[in-house]
Order: C-alpha cells, then sequence, then structure tokens
C-alpha cells in the first residue's frame, strides 16, 4: 500500500504570477514618478524672500526696474486714447517661510534692502517653466508655473492668486536681505 505524501502548501496555478507582474510594474511606475516630482519638491527649502512686478494682462501702463544699488524705479507710460486698457502692474513680496504671496506698495519696496542679482545668497534662481516646450511623450498643458530652483531640489510659485493667460509677464526685482 503507498501512502500519498501530503504537502502542506497548496500550488498556485501559474497565471497568479502573472497577475503579480501585471499589477506591479504599473505601481512601481506611478511610485517612481511621485518620487520624481514630490522628492525635489519636499528638500527644497528656500530662505530668502523676493520682491516682484506681475502684470495680469499683455502690457501694463508701468514697468519696474532695480539699479545695481538695489533702488527700486517705477517708469509709467501715458495711455493712447480712452480705448486704451493697460492696467497696472503690481509689486509683490514672496515670503519663503510662509510660502506665500502677498501685495505691496512702492514705498514698502523701497524701504526693503534688495539684492540684485538673479540668484539668492543660498542659491536658488526664480524660473518660468514653461510646459508648452513639452511635458509627457511631447505634450504640455499650456501652463507658466513658475518655480524656486537650486540644482535638482524645486518649489512651485504662485506669482498671482488668479490664474491668468498672462502669467508670465513677471519681473524679478531682487532678493530681500
Amino acid at each position: 500500500m503507498q501512502t500519498k505524501e501530503h504537502n502542506p502548501t497548496p500550488k498556485h496555478p501559474a497565471y497568479i504570477k502573472d497577475l503579480l507582474l501585471l499589477f506591479s510594474i504599473p505601481l512601481a511606475i506611478a511610485a517612481l514618478a511621485a518620487a520624481l516630482v514630490y522628492i525635489p519638491r519636499a528638500a527644497a527649502s528656500p530662505t530668502y524672500d523676493f520682491v516682484y512686478a506681475y502684470c495680469p494682462d499683455y502690457q501694463c501702463t508701468d514697468s519696474y526696474t532695480i539699479d545695481a544699488n538695489g533702488r527700486v524705479t517705477k517708469k509709467t507710460t501715458e495711455k493712447k486714447d480712452a480705448y486704451d486698457y493697460r492696467p497696472a502692474s503690481q509689486l509683490k513680496y514672496y515670503d519663503a517661510s510662509q510660502d506665500a504671496t502677498r501685495t505691496v506698495s512702492l514705498e514698502d519696496v523701497k524701504s526693503y534692502d534688495l539684492l540684485n542679482s538673479s540668484k539668492s545668497p543660498d542659491g536658488y534662481k526664480l524660473v518660468n517653466s514653461n510646459s508648452e516646450n513639452g511635458g509627457f511623450l511631447f505634450w504640455g498643458n499650456g501652463e507658466n508655473t513658475w518655480q524656486l530652483e537650486n540644482g535638482w531640489k524645486k518649489r512651485p510659485v504662485e506669482v498671482s492668486s488668479t490664474p491668468s493667460y498672462y502669467s508670465n509677464n513677471v519681473t524679478f526685482l531682487g532678493w530681500v536681505r
């Protein structure tokens, strides 16, 4: 009389391994994509605030410049006629510790000690990362997004609370010392 050996581990059909492989590849790709987006954002920690001028339309009636000594000057152009609709630029202050932007006056900006440099002392730059030049599989979403970049570390910056087609109309003025 022959006795059958009892195998305590049941054998799984071959399709179980195929299903695990089928679901693990997209999950791994999603995890990699999430890491590529959120790790640079989490690693970015800029410490310097900055001031910029924002024009909410194609062209504004005024513009701002900063000289080598950090002094801000305003230049105003006259409207051509009564139908010439050009709004005024808005001066904005970005607070890096709060990751928030607020509107400020020209008098406020003149009271700040501004550093006229494209790069902050801690190595960050304000960059327009226009996604029209390409995105996933060669197309973008057409948004103008601004971010502070220091190598691979990146933090998005909201330049205006109201989205606009002209959100790239930003003039960087300087880093607040």
